[in-house]
């Protein structure tokens, strides 16, 4: 609708400027007069009036409903049978669960779990062998709730507990990062406006491609749905499912893959339904096991000038690291001092040499002698000596948030203050049915897009769309990846798998 509806106070606004005009003689007086308060009484109903009209309008078309209207167009046109939101999800996060033990002890996907203030079970969602590293006598796993819900979404700090656990491993497993993927109530509306939207564009027939995809985004826990036609072979179709969540956390695991394609055999025509068939869901190949699907950023910004874009500190000279202490977080500069702006409260962001780092900001708790400080929080990995020292800012926040997101296949749209994640828009109930999409979200290897519309390359274009959109930038380079950057559409013998871009590091740092 072309029409603005207008705020409460800009129709008040109007309804004075409108009551003057018309009775020129009277006098609408302050807000506690009888004039006043019956013209905010009528503009009040006015623009609740209006409100419902526009809501109306939106609710009316597929491409803007949300809430009840959403349902019903699911309700009509859904495919695969999947006539309703799908129900609860369990939440999950890939290396969340720290497992003690000893030397060569392991734990296996599968392994049960319960947190005892709630009772709510869960289970470790990948294999894990504790290392002979010294000091090091743990392994951090993947874990996922087998429960539902938004309840299973358990904060960093909570302890789970095995309910028989493996021979030489400690039974408390704690968690080291919030469970924060999946674990909702019900489909979302982005995620059930998405599988809507891809049910209108190509309407079912017979097992087509768009069959497929709608039918691998009518499963639970499934957001992502990527197809193969003819990949291997004439009248053959290959197919890929992916979670919502961050890096390999979206890949499905074995046990998953083969619920995924008992279930498509179910509703594949029966040439691709068989056993043995042609219907093939794939194994999906992060960076974590082919470096290839690696996928390594650094990106420099300069700021447009303003006082609130300015990054913390002057690195114009980077500090190197000379040693990094775990037990009191103490990181030391070589050189003997440390930079003169650079003081607590300031981010800092590590790009690793001798180590691997991944380029999240990390907070100064507090300065320490002439050349060291001390780090609120530890990196992920520990820094060693060689690695360069970079300053944080606001913009490294917001631009570094939005290439993640696009890397974990979250679409991102053009909002007035900025890339807007799709995540972030759900978390804080901001409707992005008025925003235009300003990159989609990355899937599995589609080399040139030859079997469909979605992408599966890290394209430095679009890293250059993020960073010139983001409100403060002036201007930026790209440094890595040199070149668009693909992941492996594996050949034969091989062709069973397929692979998916996920981050390394990111790198978010100050230009010139």
């Amino acid at each position: 609708m072309a029409y603005k509806v207008p705020s409460l106070e800009e129709m008040l606004q109007f309804s004075v400027a409108h009551f003057k005009a018309m009775l020129p003689d009277r006098n609408v007086g302050s807000r506690f007069s009888f004039n006043w308060k019956l013209l905010k009484t009528i503009t009040g109903g006015a623009t609740d009036v209006h409100a419902h009209v526009d809501t109306g309008l939106k609710d009316v078309m597929p491409d803007t409903a949300r809430g009840g209207a959403l349902d019903r167009w699911i309700f009509i046109f859904a495919p695969g049978g999947k006539k309703l939101r799908k129900a609860a999800t369990p939440a999950r996060k890939a290396a969340a669960g720290r497992v003690r033990g000893s030397v060569a002890a392991t734990t296996a996907v599968g392994d049960r779990l319960i947190h005892r203030p709630t009772s709510l079970l869960f289970q470790i969602n990948s294999n894990g062998t504790i290392p002979a590293t010294a000091g090091a006598a743990f392994v951090d796993v993947d874990i996922v709730a087998v429960d539902t819900g938004s309840l299973t979404r358990l904060k960093k700090g909570e302890v789970l507990e095995y309910t028989s656990a493996p021979a030489g491993i400690q039974t408390k497993v704690e968690l080291q990062k919030d469970l924060s993927d999946d674990g909702f109530d019900g489909e979302q509306d982005g995620d059930a406006h998405n599988r809507l939207l891809a049910a209108l564009a190509t309407p079912s027939s017979g097992g087509n491609q768009s069959d497929f995809v709608g039918w691998i985004l009518a499963q639970l826990g499934i957001s992502g749905a990527f197809t193969y036609p003819n990949r291997a072979g004439v009248g053959t179709i290959d197919v890929v499912g992916l979670h919502t969540g961050v890096g390999t956390a979206r890949i499905l695991n074995n046990a998953e893959a083969a619920a995924l394609l008992a279930a498509l055999q179910a509703l594949a025509p029966a040439q691709l339904a068989a056993n043995g068939g042609a219907l093939r869901v794939l194994t999906v190949i992060g960076g974590s096991v082919d470096a290839a699907n690696l996928a390594n950023v650094e990106l420099t910004v300069v700021p447009d000038g303003s006082p609130q874009y300015a990054f913390d500190w002057d690195d114009t000279t980077p500090p190197v690291v000379l040693s990094w202490t775990l037990a009191t977080r103490t990181l030391q500069f070589t050189g003997g001092t440390r930079p003169i702006t650079l003081q607590a409260g300031h981010r800092i962001c590590l790009r690793g040499v001798a180590s691997s780092q991944d380029g999240a900001p990390l907070v100064v708790e507090a300065l320490s002698g002439a050349d060291s400080v001390i780090l609120q929080t530890a990196p992920a990995n520990n820094p060693a000596a060689g690695d360069v020292v970079y300053a944080g800012g606001p913009l490294t926040d917001v631009v570094r948030g939005a290439i993640l997101a696009h890397l974990n296949g979250d679409v991102l749209y053009a909002a007035p203050t900025g890339p807007l994640p799709g995540a972030a828009a759900v978390a804080s109930s901001t409707s992005v049915a008025q925003l235009h999409v300003l990159a989609t979200g990355i899937g599995t290897a589609n080399p040139g897009g030859i079997y469909g519309p979605w992408i599966g390359t890290l394209l430095i274009g679009t890293l250059a769309t993020i960073a010139t959109y983001t409100r403060g930038v002036r201007k930026h380079t790209v440094i890595t990846p040199a070149a668009d950057q693909e992941a492996v559409d594996y050949a034969f013998p091989l062709d069973n798998q397929i692979g998916l871009l996920t981050p390394g590091y990111v790198l978010v740092r100050k230009g010139s």
